[in-house]
């Protein structure tokens, strides 16, 4: 588990959590859809660091709080805030969970208060095995993630994976008005 204060002023926090062996995809892409889980499950192959989904986390809290939402809900938007692309069903599809994935990461925007409460509601329903998510780097695909961004070799020699990735979803970033 790992949990992030996002921006102090959106009162908000994210929680992600690791699974794997996940043998439920379909159903909880079914439930993500009809809106029965309030939460973003991304495929875990493509995130890199929990600072990754942190940051598309506060643009996304963020622009709810604006009312400048560019997708349809908080949790689409985490999807295509993390996304270096401006197209959404693309952001969506690549980022999003596919009925085949097996390793998964659960994002839950919450409350300081309401962890416990909405992590029982949602991570019931999820037919895996939690993982610590300091084992992430085991279940990610640095070459595919790589070349999602664009990043080449040269780029690594003054830059880590991390922070290339950060540097192109951090562009754009909502400031908030107090």
């Amino acid at each position: 588990m790992y949990t992030q204060q996002l921006d102090p002023i959106t009162g908000k926090y994210l929680t992600l959590y690791l699974y794997t062996d996940v043998e439920n995809t379909p159903d909880l892409r079914k439930k993500i859809l009809a809106g029965d889980l309030p939460c973003c499950i991304l495929k875990a192959a493509l995130i890199i660091d929990p600072f990754q989904v942190a940051v598309a986390a506060n643009k996304a809290v963020l622009r709810e709080r604006e009312k400048k939402l560019i997708t349809k809900s908080l949790f689409t938007e985490i999807l295509y805030s993390i996304s270096s692309s401006t197209n959404i069903s693309s952001s969506l599809i690549k980022f999003g969970i596919h009925d085949n994935d097996k390793n998964i990461l659960v994002a839950l925007i919450h409350s300081e208060n309401d962890k416990e409460l909405l992590a029982e509601q949602i991570l019931c329903h999820i037919k895996g095995k939690l993982t610590p998510i300091e084992q992430l780097a085991n279940f990610n695909d640095a070459v595919l993630i790589k070349k999602i961004y664009k990043i080449n070799e040269e780029e690594l020699k003054v830059s880590s994976l991390s922070d290339s990735i950060v540097s192109r979803i951090g562009g754009d970033y909502p400031v908030s008005s107090k």
